[in-house]
C-alpha cells in the first residue's frame, strides 16, 4: 500500500522531501507513507495531537508567579542530558522555548529525519551562541486550532491554481486577478499588479520562484495568530519564554519599580542600538561609533524614536508607563514569532565546513 488515501487526492511532499501528506486534507487527517514517518508528520503538522484550548484562562502570570530560568537537566559535572538519545554530551544546544537540550549535529539530524538545513542551523547557532528553537517548538502549526489550520489549507489550495502543490508567480497573479475582478468588477491596474508581485516575493523568502506549503505557512501563520486576543497569545507562551521576557523587562525597568517609563524605554533602546553598532563594526562606540558621525547619530535616534513609540503603545490606559502585564500582552505575538529560526525560514543551506562536521558525526553521505 502506498499509504495515500485516494479520497483526499494528490499528495503534498513533507518537509523532509519524501514524506507524502494528502493534498486535499479533510479536517486534519494526515496520511504518512510509512508508519516510521508518522513521528515526523506529527511533529510538523500536529495532526495527531490535541489542539491548544484557546478558551483557557486569560489570566496573565504576575511578576511574583513568574520564575527565573532554571535548567534542571544540568548535572553536577556541568553537562546536560540530550532529550533525543538520553546521553550526556558536552556539545549540547538548548531550545530557548522549551528548555530541552539536544546534541548537535548528530541527534538533531536524527530527530528531523535527516533535514540538513535544520541540522546546520542548530550547529551554526551552537558555534555562534545565537538562540535556537528545537524542531517541535519552531513549528508554530502546533498552536493553531483545527479551524485555523483548515483555513490555511483552503487558502493554499485557492492559490495553487494548477494543483501541483506549489504556488508559482503565475498561479498567484491568476488568483489575484480573479479575486480582484470579483470584488471590484474591473481588471487590476499596473500598480496593483506590481503590489501583487511584491506580495509574492515576500512569500517566496528563499527566492526560488515558487512557494510551497511550508513557505506559505511560515509567511501566514503569525498573521493568523495575531487575530487572537493578546491574553490568548500569552497563554501560548512557555515558562521559559515568560522568564526570558521577565529578564528583558528588568533590563528596561532601571529603578525596579515594576513599571517602564518613556525615558527608561528611550535609554534602553539607546543602549541596545549602541551595542549593536559596536558589534556590527567590531569597534567601540566612543571612537568610531554614531557619536562621531552626525548622520549616523540622526539615524540611530530615528530608530530609537520609532521603537519607543511602538513599545509605549502597550500603555493602553495612557498612564505614561508600561506595567509587566501590559508588556507581556503586547510582546506575546513577537515572542511567538521569534520561535522560528531565520536560517530555516530562508532555507539557508549548510556551508562546506558545516557539512564536514555533519558528515563526520551522522550517517549522512553525499550521493556520488
Amino acid at each position: 500500500s502506498s499509504g495515500i488515501n485516494a479520497e483526499y487526492g494528490e499528495p503534498y511532499i513533507g518537509r523532509d522531501g519524501k514524506t507524502p501528506c494528502t493534498r486535499k486534507i479533510k479536517k486534519t487527517t494526515i496520511v504518512a507513507k510509512k508508519e516510521s514517518d508518522r513521528k515526523l508528520v506529527d511533529a510538523w503538522l500536529r495532526a495527531k495531537t490535541p489542539r491548544p484550548n484557546t478558551a483557557q484562562s486569560d489570566a496573565i502570570p504576575s511578576w511574583d508567579e513568574t520564575t527565573d530560568l532554571n535548567h534542571d537537566d544540568v548535572g553536577e559535572d556541568g553537562t546536560a542530558t540530550c532529550y533525543q538519545c538520553g546521553e550526556g554530551f558536552l556539545r549540547l544546544i538548548r531550545c530557548r522555548v522549551c528548555g530541552k537540550s539536544i546534541h548537535t549535529p548528530r541527534c538533531v539530524y536524527n530527530e528531523t529525519n535527516g533535514d540538513l538545513i535544520v541540522t546546520a542551523t542548530s550547529l551554526r547557532c551552537f558555534t555562534t551562541d545565537f538562540v535556537w528553537s528545537c524542531p517541535d517548538c519552531e513549528n508554530l502549526l502546533g498552536l493553531l486550532t483545527d479551524e485555523e489550520m483548515i483555513e490555511l489549507m483552503e487558502s493554499f489550495d485557492d492559490l495553487d491554481v494548477d494543483c501541483d502543490s506549489r504556488i508559482s508567480l503565475d498561479d498567484f497573479l491568476k488568483y489575484k486577478h480573479k479575486t480582484f475582478k470579483d470584488k471590484y468588477k474591473r481588471a487590476m491596474d499596473l500598480p496593483e499588479v506590481e503590489a501583487a508581485i511584491e506580495e509574492f516575493r515576500r512569500l517566496d523568502k528563499p527566492n526560488t520562484g515558487e512557494v510551497d506549503w511550508w513557505s506559505f505557512v511560515d509567511s501566514r501563520i503569525v498573521e493568523k495568530l495575531s487575530d487572537r486576543s493578546k491574553s490568548e497569545l500569552v497563554s501560548c507562551l512557555t515558562p521559559h519564554e515568560v522568564a526570558e521576557a521577565k529578564m528583558f523587562f528588568r533590563s528596561f525597568d532601571a529603578d525596579s519599580d515594576g513599571k517602564i517609563t518613556l525615558r527608561e524605554a528611550e535609554k534602553a533602546y539607546e543602549r541596545w542600538f549602541a551595542s549593536l553598532w559596536s558589534k556590527v563594526l567590531n569597534c567601540s562606540d566612543s571612537t568610531t561609533g554614531p557619536k562621531k558621525n552626525p548622520e549616523l547619530t540622526k539615524r540611530v535616534g530615528e530608530h530609537v524614536k520609532v521603537n519607543v513609540k511602538i513599545f509605549m503603545e502597550a500603555d493602553v490606559k495612557k498612564h505614561g508607563t508600561v506595567s509587566w502585564s501590559q508588556f507581556l500582552r503586547d510582546q506575546s505575538i513577537y515572542i511567538l514569532a521569534a520561535r522560528r529560526n531565520a536560517a530555516n525560514l530562508y532555507k539557508i543551506k549548510p556551508k562546506p565546513d558545516e557539512m564536514e562536521i555533519i558528515e563526520a558525526e551522522t550517517n549522512y553521505s553525499p550521493i556520488e
